[in-house]
């Protein structure tokens, strides 16, 4: 005879977590995110400083292909010849703009005019190059890591109105800006005024010229070469970085990038030698005068949009990425002694002799 049992009724599976297993859950992502996103920012950064470095070795190939083309290092254009004053100070094109062939930017360039034109749009002159300026956008010319805007909008003038622009346009605001000398002498911490009396450099709204890398073709300084930089290539700074703002002591900030004005990274300004409020304004290029990333001195010759003393400044934690003379680039850090070491890299033929290393 069969004996029957009742069996116990089985529990049904669990189809879902319970409220505090999902609780847990969450929580350790939490945690796991959040150890995980410093070092995931870390490595996007590594990778904005790597393209900008490269972006700097472009460059800096640029101008040394340039200069195996045309015997000359590029420089900014400005007035060749004596102004009196009947002519309007017209911009002629910034050294950005005369490696474009270099930079794969042939097409761009070929389509440029480079008379009876001004490139900051800034007189009487129209910009006959209005239309390619507002569509050139070079990646080069722009850090990754850069919070500034990219491009301004430029007002156009009477005259290139009447041409068939538009009464704005964009142009490109580059990152990296040249360095054409320094202030106070190497060694130094006051300005001397021999360089000014001996002609080897011009005095115009409170900066020098022609004491660093590049140079600037105007009524008095002619094309520049390599051998003109005694101190060596791999000793002179050329390019470096201006991607970041320039604070304040009470916190705020400002773009203070030298081409950031008229014409952007295409125009040179008027770049005249001689003294005078008009005269000397050039762009895309810097004399610093103060240390990398320093906060606003409140000097006014350290934020103006024509180039005076606005150095260099980057998004980077801790220095600046230059290119140097010879090609190669360096990170330059912020603690560098400016007075001894890094003013005499800005200078091309000052003999001072520094042993910090870089």
């Amino acid at each position: 005879m069969k004996r029957y049992t009742q069996r116990r009724p089985q529990p049904l599976p669990r189809l879902a977590f319970t409220l505090v297993e999902l609780l847990v859950v969450i929580a350790i992502i939490g945690i796991m995110v959040g150890l995980l996103l410093p070092a995931v920012q870390s490595a996007r950064e590594a990778a904005r400083r790597m393209q900008c470095s490269n972006n700097l070795k472009q460059i800096g190939l640029a101008i040394h292909n340039y200069h195996d083309t045309f015997r000359q290092i590029p420089a900014n254009q400005g007035f060749s010849h004596t102004h009196d004053g009947s002519e309007p100070w017209v911009s002629g094109p910034s050294w950005l703009t005369v490696i474009l062939p270099q930079l794969e930017q042939g097409a761009a360039f070929d389509q440029m005019v480079f008379e009876g034109t001004d490139f900051a749009d800034n007189t009487t002159v129209p910009n006959r190059n209005w239309e390619v300026m507002s569509k050139l956008v070079v990646p080069t010319y722009s850090c990754p890591s850069s919070a500034l805007e990219e491009q301004r909008y430029q007002k156009a003038s009477a005259a290139t109105v009447a041409l068939g622009a538009p009464e704005e346009y964009p142009i490109q605001i580059p990152d990296y800006v040249a360095g054409v000398g320094y202030y106070n002498p190497p060694g130094q911490n006051t300005f001397s005024w021999d360089r000014y009396y001996a002609d080897r450099a011009t005095w115009s709204w409170g900066w020098l010229q022609d004491d660093g890398f590049l140079s600037i073709i105007n009524n008095k300084f002619k094309k520049r070469r390599f051998a003109s930089v005694l101190d060596g290539l791999s000793n002179t700074l050329a390019v470096g970085e201006h991607g970041s703002f320039l604070y304040h002591f009470d916190g705020t900030q400002e773009d203070s990038r030298p081409g950031r004005g008229p014409g952007g990274a295409w125009a040179a300004r008027p770049s005249y030698y001689e003294w005078g409020a008009y005269y000397g304004m050039t762009a895309n290029v810097t004399v610093p005068r103060y240390p990398n990333n320093s906060l606003f001195s409140g000097n006014w010759t350290q934020n103006m949009e024509h180039t005076l003393h606005n150095g260099f400044r980057s998004q980077h934690v801790g220095g600046v990425q230059f290119v140097m003379g010879d090609g190669s680039v360096r990170f330059i850090t912020d603690s560098i002694d400016f007075d001894n070491v890094f003013t005499a890299l800005n200078g091309r033929a000052d003999h001072y002799v520094f042993e910090q290393e870089l």
